[in-house]
Formats: structure tokens, C-alpha cells, sequence
């Protein structure tokens, strides 16, 4: 059977629907510009220009949030805009919650919303006035069943390219993930956590519960991390690092220096002993 007329997908619902069979395909294309912030929106990207606070970077974060939905994202293109994505057998978490059957797409303007300090609608009309649009077609799955005796090593061979092209999407998004501002910061922050758990009890008490509540803060989006607000903190947890090394090289001086006196003085008693023996061994 031929693929479905391809259907706008509307910024009005919280969830669309998708009446599609398990292994069955989908596939949208298109892009909106905002008008608030400059960056192009597809179904699984955000792109931001040079312009942007952190200039220019990809985040994995696009409009739909295909795993709540019930589908396995395959392919993504930032530049085209075109992501492939496979429905699963299971239904997706999301839809019921949403009021809608399963599986669809959920939209993930709330929480874009939210990372801006903007409104759903506000956001929304952002996206509206940007010109773009982004389109979905559903394609059936190949009406070709194999024969019975080779069922064993289709499925093997489908679920060892299944699980490397997992690993090789996860890969990919980790590095995306890494080298964004969001990706960047986090970084930042455990790298000071970690150093926290190591510092002096006296120092660390009164850093470790504010240091935590700030990295919640980044992983609910409250704060954008490419953001002016976002470099704000970035720059207050750097001096926290550098306090932080600076307690750890004193702390190590005055060891060094603790272990010297030790020994300067177990030499200086060395040696009076050693001249007392002397004088002895004259008389």
C-alpha cells in the first residue's frame, strides 16, 4: 500500500495521535524559526545561530518527545530536517496521560516554554509566526513475510542491526549532548560535585546543598544553559571550583610543611644525640 498524504502537525494539541501498526514508519519533515529567540525547531533538533548567547550549536531536544509516544527515533537530519522513526509494540507512557491513543506525538512545547521563561501560548506563537511547518507520513510496513524456516535468523539479524544502530544513535547524541551549552555545563557541575565530595567537611557544608540545588534547576530546564542567566551560573561555579582547588593546594601545603617540621626535627634530635655520644666516647 502506499504511504499516507502527508498531514501538518497542528501546535494546538498537546499529543497527536498516529494510526500506525507496530514496525510501521513515520516520517516528518520541515522546521519552524522562532521569532523570540532566532533558533529553528524540527520534530527531534533546536539549532541555534552564531548569534545565540554560546553562539552556534544543535541541541538533541526537538518539538516531539518520540520514546513518551511509543516510537524508536532511526535517523534525524539537522540540516534537512527529516527524522524517521518506528512505532514500538508497547504503548507510550505519554499518550494515556495525554488523552489520546497510543502510540502518537507528544509535544514538548511546555517544557521548550519553560527553558525560555516564556508561556506555552507565547512560545507557540513564536513558532506560528516563524513561517514554517512541519509535516507527517505514515508509511506501512513491507508486506513481505519471510518463510517460516528463515523467521530465526531474520529476527537475529534484525535485532543485532536494531542494537547497533542503538548504540551508534546513543553515541552520536551523548557527543551532541557533550558539546552543547546544556551538555557543557553539566559537566561543569559534576566536575564540582565530585570535588565537593573530596574538600574539607568545614568548606564543603555550606556549597554542597547550593551547588544541588542548581544542578535540579539545570535538569528541569529552569535555567537555560546558553543563556546570559545560564553563563551566570557557569561563572559562579567555576569560582567554586577554583576556591575549591585553592582549599586543596593549601591543605596539601600545610601537610607538606606539617611533615617537613617532623622530620627536621627527628634530624636535629638525631644529631644531639649523636654529638652527646661523641663527647661520652672522649672521657
Amino acid at each position: 500500500m502506499p504511504p499516507a498524504a502527508p498531514i501538518t502537525l497542528p501546535l494546538d494539541r498537546p499529543a497527536v495521535p498516529v494510526d500506525i501498526e507496530p514496525g510501521g514508519e513515520i516520517v516528518l519533515k520541515g522546521a519552524y524559526h522562532s521569532k523570540h529567540d532566532g533558533s529553528i525547531v524540527d520534530a527531534a533538533t533546536t539549532t541555534w545561530p552564531k548569534e545565540a548567547p554560546g553562539g552556534a550549536s544543535i541541541d538533541a531536544g526537538g518539538l516531539v518527545d518520540f520514546e513518551a509516544g511509543g516510537f524508536h527515533m532511526t535517523s534525524r537530519d539537522p540540516v534537512t530536517h527529516e527524522v524517521h522513526a518506528i512505532a514500538k509494540g508497547e504503548p507510550g507512557q505519554a499518550c494515556a496521560a495525554l488523552g489520546v491513543s497510543s502510540p502518537c506525538l507528544p509535544l514538548r512545547l511546555q517544557k521548550q516554554a519553560v527553558s525560555r521563561l516564556m508561556t506555552m501560548g507565547e512560545w507557540s506563537s513564536s513558532l506560528q509566526g516563524g513561517g514554517g511547518q512541519i509535516t507527517l507520513t505514515v508509511l506501512n510496513p513491507p508486506p513481505y513475510a519471510p518463510p517460516p524456516a528463515a523467521v530465526p535468523y531474520v529476527w537475529g539479524a534484525a535485532g543485532l542491526l536494531a542494537v547497533g544502530l542503538a548504540v551508534m544513535l546513543g553515541v552520536r547524541m551523548r557527543k551532541r549532548r557533550a558539546a552543547s551549552p546544556q551538555g557543557q555545563l553539566m559537566a561543569l557541575m559534576r566536575r564540582v560535585q565530585d570535588k565537593l565530595g573530596r574538600a574539607d567537611v568545614v568548606m564543603a557544608a555550606p556549597l554542597t546543598r547550593a551547588v544541588a540545588v542548581a544542578r535540579r534547576s539545570l535538569e528541569d530546564r529552569k535555567v537555560d544553559a546558553s543563556s546570559a542567566e545560564g553563563k551566570r551560573v557557569a561563572a559562579a561555579l567555576m569560582r567554586v571550583e577554583a576556591r575549591l582547588d585553592e582549599s586543596v593546594h593549601q591543605t596539601r601545603a600545610e601537610e607538606e610543611q606539617k611533615a617537613a617540621d617532623e622530620l627536621v626535627r627527628e634530624m636535629e634530635s638525631a644529631l644531639e644525640a649523636a654529638d652527646e655520644a661523641r663527647m661520652t666516647a672522649k672521657m
